[in-house]
């Protein structure tokens, strides 16, 4: 009986990193012996050591992003321990001074809008003045409100206020915001650089020449040449050798890639915690966006196919969408999701 095999070309980049750097190392402990003299070894070294350090500087961007968000939440007060009361945040000194405000323009709230507040009208003299718990956006109403107070000087109506103290916070969360930010775009510079050497980069495609997939792809081929009965030898070189297979064996899974953006469908800011239900023929993948609405992840795949997109969350209306994935490729997808409608 025909014994047959697979040979595992991870797609996750931490495993297929894995691999390579099991590759280079067999191949450098073989020396002159090693099976892959035939392949250009030093430019597979220079683009593994390439795409390595950029996997950790994105990791590592990746983890000190996490830590500014959550520095500018702890000091605008939106963590999700913090309440409109819990003192020394730059949400408790909004609320309160929205307060005051309102006491002091009784009947005439629509003022409010002066220190940048949003005021909604309603029915029978009603309103409705709110306070954001979006960052960005609670951040522009903090310093709008600290730009009136500077600019009536000794007029100003919130003397009561320890206005260093909430300027100080804003300062705070405003350079933690953009210290986030810019964390994320290097994360993202990181990981472009990483994916081109990897091969998954925005255009490559398997076979791109000079990338890791097609030099591991190359090495596979050359293994099996030189093994030809007994394949589970690949395992030495940190393949995952799988045999006795039927005769059509289930195509090893490739993936795509895909990142974007959740907003609000009807003020456009972007939502965080998010979870996103990618469903492909190889299974579901799920992604959860971040505190500024991203997210990035790879989607598993047996073929370029159309996919499902499922959003599910508290607040607003489920969400199902339709989008063409092709292995290999990052695709950048966006969503708006819509609020549920309050009943009037």
């Amino acid at each position: 009986m025909r014994n047959n095999f697979r040979v595992v070309i991870p797609r996750k980049v931490d495993s297929f990193l894995t691999l390579v750097g099991n590759i280079l190392a067999k191949h450098t402990a073989d020396g002159v012996n090693s099976l892959l003299t035939p392949l250009n070894m030093a430019d597979m070294q220079a683009k593994y050591t390439t795409a390595t350090t950029r996997h950790a500087q994105a990791g590592q961007f990746d983890r000190d992003k996490e830590t500014a968000f959550e520095q500018r939440n702890a000091a605008l007060g939106i963590m999700h321990t913090q309440q409109s009361y819990t003192p020394n945040t730059v949400l408790y000194y909004v609320t309160s001074i929205r307060d005051h405000l309102l006491g002091v323009f009784k009947g005439t709230e629509q003022l409010l809008g002066d220190w940048t507040f949003t005021v909604n009208l309603g029915g029978r003299g009603t309103s409705r003045v709110v306070v954001p718990r979006n960052a960005e956006r609670l951040i522009g109403l903090a310093k709008g409100i600290l730009a009136k107070h500077e600019a009536d000087e000794e007029e100003t109506l919130l003397g009561s206020f320890d206005m260093a103290a909430f300027a100080n916070l804003t300062e705070e969360a405003e350079t933690q915001h953009e210290l986030a930010q810019k964390l994320s775009r290097d994360k993202e510079s990181a990981n472009q650089v990483r994916n081109k050497a990897l091969g998954y980069g925005t255009g490559q495609k398997r076979g791109s020449a000079g990338t890791l997939l097609t030099y591991v792809v190359a090495v596979r081929e050359v293994l099996v040449g030189n093994h030809k009965g007994t394949e589970q030898l690949l395992g030495d070189w940190g393949f995952e050798v799988n045999t006795s297979l039927p005769t059509n064996p289930t195509p090893d899974p490739i993936t795509a890639m895909v990142q974007g953006i959740v907003t609000n469908a009807s003020t456009s800011v972007p939502i965080g915690g998010v979870r996103l239900v990618f469903a492909t023929s190889a299974g579901d993948t799920e992604l959860t966006t971040d505190p500024a609405g991203n997210y990035a992840g790879e989607v598993e795949l047996e073929a370029p196919e159309t996919v499902m997109v499922e959003i599910a969350h508290v607040g607003f209306l489920p969400l199902s969408e339709a989008h063409s994935l092709t292995p290999d490729l990052v695709h950048v997808i966006n969503f708006g999701i819509t609020p549920v409608p309050i009943p009037d």
